[in-house]
């Protein structure tokens, strides 16, 4: 019998770098179109206050979200919880 992995959920909050807006934005557009392989988007909402952004997302598997991650450097800075279901 097979085993499927079980999704985890991932929020993770966004700041844009200082004059990086329009490269941010271009890096959004582009990785909600190809995300990660294993990754759904769920939401992704602009927000105002602490955070630029926040993006709501599942996969299985958190080494891609950390890859994926890593990628964002230079464009923002992250923040970046995994949520269980109670």
């Amino acid at each position: 019998m097979e085993v499927k992995a079980k999704k985890m959920l991932f929020m993770t909050c966004v700041n844009v770098n200082p004059g990086m807006v329009g490269e941010a934005r271009k890096f959004g557009d582009e990785v909600l179109k190809n995300p990660p392989k294993g990754v759904k988007y769920l939401k992704v909402y602009h927000t105002l206050g602490r955070y630029d952004a926040i993006w709501i997302y599942e996969a299985e598997d958190p080494q891609v979200i950390m890859d994926f991650l890593h990628q964002t450097r230079n464009v923002a800075t992250t923040e970046t919880w995994v949520a269980f279901e109670r």
